[in-house]
């Protein structure tokens, strides 16, 4: 098993109006996923997110970009494994996507669009550990923030990465500012330990998790 877990950041520069255009150059199959996208950027995303999985797949593989064949049938999007050896983790925020490809199934990535988040201290109080918490209020309000995208984007790459709900596990997944990986979590999840890690630029905040011992990672940047 390769230790090799790429990662794809791309933006999403297009307007509203070339969306319909775009959809049209994806396959049929996620056309008709697409269906189920009513909101104009949820749409975007969605073709976004696809376009990015499909153009990094090509650059680690022998197929072009529409030939890649992709499972709806279960909650996790799944890819053939008669064509690649890769599992894959989808994620979005505004006008930013990613995607994480990596040779287990437990791999997770989340990515955050960096923009003041006025309540960001409330949704901490809700979803954090209690300590979590404690330690946001300690931190200088000038950093107040990214501390708290930082832990939101590996608290949920790590989520991902164990197949959980989100809503149900953010508190029970547990980190502090010494280690990239969590130090408490469920007892049933011990047996699929997590490697993290994380990035950022001036515009997102970004983190992915595998269960792999000694990931190498890399970091690509694609033009949609």
């Amino acid at each position: 098993m390769s230790s090799d877990v790429h990662i794809f950041v791309a933006h999403v520069g297009w307007s509203g109006t070339e969306t319909a255009v775009r959809l049209q150059l994806l396959p049929d199959v996620d056309q008709d996923h697409a269906r189920r996208y009513l909101h104009p950027l949820r749409l975007q995303n969605f073709i976004a997110s696809r376009q990015l999985l499909r153009q990094a797949l090509s650059t680690l593989g022998h197929y072009t970009p529409n030939e890649w064949h992709f499972n709806y049938q279960q909650r996790r999007l799944t890819l053939d494994p008669e064509q690649t050896i890769w599992h894959t983790s989808l994620s979005h925020s505004q006008h930013w996507v990613a995607c994480v490809l990596a040779t287990t199934p437990h791999c997770g990535i989340d990515i955050e669009y960096r923009v003041n988040k006025p309540k960001f201290m409330a949704i901490a109080q809700r979803f954090f550990h209690p300590e979590e918490h404690q330690l946001l209020l300690a931190e200088p309000d000038a950093s107040r923030l990214d501390l708290f995208l930082d832990l939101w984007t590996r608290k949920e790459a790590c989520v991902k990465a164990w197949h959980r709900g989100l809503a149900h596990h953010l508190a029970s997944v547990q980190f502090d500012k010494n280690s990239l990986a969590p130090y408490h979590y469920p007892a049933e999840l011990c047996r699929i330990p997590l490697a993290v890690n994380h990035w950022h630029s001036a515009d997102w905040q970004l983190a992915a998790a595998v269960h792999l011992p000694s990931p190498n990672w890399q970091l690509h940047h694609l033009a949609l």
